[in-house]
């Protein structure tokens, strides 16, 4: 029974693994990658998205866009972004390197002159 609980909770950690990461706020659960953003000053917030080796970079890009929308509550901001990758290391019996495709940037929710 203990071989079939362990056989078990392996397929779910690959499973999950292998999954796109979905629109979510970055958390100990969200281990697929999601948001994080902070308040630098009124209307200004700082904003990253971060997915998974098996999302693309125009995903992630995606995703930042939709956050500084739901905090800004409209379309009409400034953006400076910056696109990256984090390398994710998955130590094992064969260690394995992942690219997390990254963007990072400042969303001015009035629009700058």
């Amino acid at each position: 029974m203990n071989k079939f609980k362990y056989i078990a909770i392996g397929s779910t950690l690959f499973l999950t693994a292998c999954v796109t990461t979905p629109y979510q706020k970055a958390g100990f659960f969200s281990s697929t990658g999601g948001y994080e953003d902070k308040i630098i000053s009124e209307g200004v917030y700082s904003i990253k998205s971060k997915v998974n080796a098996n999302t693309s970079p125009k995903l992630a890009l995606t995703y930042w866009h939709k956050r500084a929308e739901e905090l800004c509550g409209h379309s009409e901001y400034v953006s400076e972004l910056k696109q990256s990758h984090d390398l994710n290391m998955n130590p094992g019996a064969v260690t394995t390197t992942h690219e997390w495709p990254i963007v990072v940037g400042i969303a001015f929710c009035d629009k700058r002159s």
